[in-house]
């Protein structure tokens, strides 16, 4: 990775970083009430580092669930991820398997969000990316560390700390929004979601959902690219 931008990168993850501090301040709170000290709080950021998962391992830790279902059910959360790193290297067609391989593994849904919103920066530029996925990544464990050990001071429900994660996908969104192809995407992305997660259990819908309304997506650009 001989490119610059690591700097510029790490300015773009701002909005991310202001997301992800009370988020995982957080998880750190509720992990703490489901048993797990600082340190482990801390380590399943560094190491895991995937915020849906992270909230469910901790509420089947606190139900007494073994490592087998845990396990499982991060793989499948964590199923989009390989939607994002297919579409995320198609930009790093120049850069070695070690590159991309780290890129990788510090993709997340908020991180994948600003890089997508201008593909001008990121293309083969690993350095910008990286600078704004460990700075993010900085942030989240930040957070985490700081709501186990200061949880017992936080209330969270008096500050809106759980509906700061939905907050910060909206604001990502919005970055996003910029013909009328992307507001009727979106809209159908919504009426695929609410369905499919009435249609089907668990967090399928996620993929299902994704997968439609990008191939929609698509369609219209290439019916306007005919025209």
């Amino acid at each position: 990775m001989n490119d610059g931008g690591f700097k510029e990168g790490a300015k773009a993850a701002l909005p991310i970083v202001l997301g992800y501090l009370p988020v995982g301040i957080a998880f750190g709170v509720l992990a703490r009430k489901a048993g797990l000290t600082s340190l482990e709080v801390g380590l399943m950021s560094l190491f895991v580092y995937a915020g849906a998962s992270q909230f469910i391992v901790v509420e089947m830790i606190s139900k007494g669930f073994v490592w087998f279902p845990i396990v499982l059910t991060t793989f499948f959360v964590n199923l989009r991820h390989l939607l994002m790193s297919s579409t995320v290297s198609l930009y790093f067609n120049k850069n070695s398997i070690r590159a991309l391989g780290l890129l990788s593994s510090q993709l997340t849904d908020e991180s994948f969000a600003v890089a997508m919103s201008n593909t001008s920066k990121i293309a083969n530029r690993p350095r910008y990316l990286f600078g704004l996925q460990l700075t993010s990544h900085v942030a989240w464990v930040s957070g985490s560390v700081g709501g186990a050990l200061f949880g017992p001071l936080i209330k969270s429900s008096g500050y809106g700390l759980p509906f700061a994660l939905p907050a910060l996908f909206i604001c990502l969104l919005m970055l996003q929004l910029k013909s009328r192809t992307h507001l009727w995407v979106m809209g159908l992305a919504g009426i695929f979601s609410v369905f499919f997660k009435w249609a089907f259990p668990g967090n399928g819908y996620i993929i299902l959902t994704t997968l439609l309304a990008s191939g929609i997506g698509m369609a219209i650009e290439m019916v306007k690219e005919k025209k």
